[in-house]
């Protein structure tokens, strides 16, 4: 089985593995290409918020900081509030928190005033730590963040302000209000096509490609050195290969083995797809398959490249097996969807048995006719 296992583990290289990555990258893509802060969070480095020079502050900017120093909050909305704070310089900004850690900033507020009216002799030991980056100050906010000084008496000349707010964010902010965007759907469906590509990969680097084949042997019975014997000889024509008493189709999905005495019909589908736009029909296309109805009265199906090469395939399958009906005839699909399948399988049968005894008349005398006239009903 090795060998037929190495042509099947080709074969399903390019699904599960390129096809895998391909999925992967599209996944992570969709998730950056939406959240482009999320990125910059997760993958840029970035310096500390005060300890860069207020003069290299500009919008968009990304660093990192460790504050215990807040003043009251000058502003708010809905998903959080816009407090004062101050550089290393003196200078005084904006320093953005979520509603989740208001009640840590309002601590570090009142120790700040605290330190400030000789209650403490240190700063409160608390921090609002991460990454965060710097927006440029509305007009609206400009004028709430100056009110918020001269409502308590104090002259705007007399100090020097930096009229940014830093947003200290989580990864999960960025997913659900990236500057005012909810990207939870697309981040899900990145997820879900991330997490896709890589159980592709694992599937196949764990021997899943085998798994279909392994289960169309135990449905029918074959045993691996039966099936490795015959298909060291067998012809192959497309994607399939076709033994003495066995045909082997790689296809995924759909690789499948069939043994001829289970196989009762085949024959080429051809199904045509209408493709139109805003209702305007704009081309067709066509899928080919190999269809094996087996004895147990289930269709099979498997992929092919053209409707002449199934037929090349189903050809060879006959000179092998002379007994099962071929190419497609409505009388056939009658008896197939109304309950005269018994009858097939009696027909094949009879088949099987005058060809075992070497008495079966050539093709073009026995077809399918000598079932649809009724004869075998």
């Amino acid at each position: 089985m090795k060998q037929i296992y190495s042509a099947i583990k080709k074969s399903a290289f390019k699904i599960y593995i390129l096809g895998g990555l391909i999925i992967m990258v599209l996944g992570v893509a969709v998730i950056f290409g939406i959240c482009q802060n999320l990125f910059k969070y997760l993958f840029f480095s970035a310096p500390d918020l005060f300890e860069t020079p207020s003069s290299q502050y500009k919008d968009g900017a990304w660093y990192t900081c460790d504050n215990n120093i807040l003043y009251d909050y000058y502003c708010s909305d809905d998903k959080g509030r816009y407090y004062v704070t101050s550089t290393n310089d003196g200078e005084y900004m904006g320093f953005y928190v979520y509603n989740k850690q208001t009640d840590i900033a309002d601590q570090i507020s009142d120790g700040t005033y605290d330190y400030l009216d000789g209650i403490e002799t240190e700063l409160p030991p608390i921090y609002l730590s991460g990454k965060g980056y710097l927006t440029e100050m509305s007009a609206t906010e400009k004028r709430y963040f100056e009110d918020f000084f001269e409502a308590g008496g104090y002259d705007l000349s007399d100090y020097r302000f930096v009229y940014y707010n830093y947003k200290l964010v989580k990864p999960i902010d960025l997913i659900l209000d990236d500057n005012g965007d909810n990207n939870l759907f697309y981040v899900i469906v990145g997820i879900v096509l991330t997490l896709s590509g890589i159980t592709m990969i694992i599937y196949f680097i764990c021997g899943g490609y085998k798994n279909a084949l392994k289960k169309s042997m135990k449905k029918y019975g074959i045993l691996d050195e039966v099936l490795e014997r015959d298909l060291a000889t067998a012809t192959q024509i497309g994607n399939a290969l076709v033994g003495t008493k066995h045909v082997l189709f790689i296809a995924f999905p759909g690789t499948m083995v069939m043994p001829y005495d289970s196989l009762v019909w085949s024959y080429v589908q051809v199904t045509t797809t209408k493709h139109t736009t805003y209702g305007i029909p704009t081309g067709t296309t066509k899928s080919y398959q190999v269809i094996l109805w087996d004895r147990d009265h289930k269709k099979n199906a498997v992929t092919i490249k053209d409707e002449p090469l199934g037929q090349q395939i189903i050809d060879e399958m006959y000179k092998r097996a002379p007994y099962f009906f071929t190419g497609f005839n409505n009388d056939l699909a009658s008896a197939t969807d109304n309950g005269n399948y018994g009858s097939m399988i009696q027909a094949v049968d009879e088949r099987r048995n005058n060809y075992l005894n070497h008495q079966v008349p050539l093709y073009n005398e026995y077809s399918n006719n000598e079932f649809t006239n009724g004869n075998l009903y």
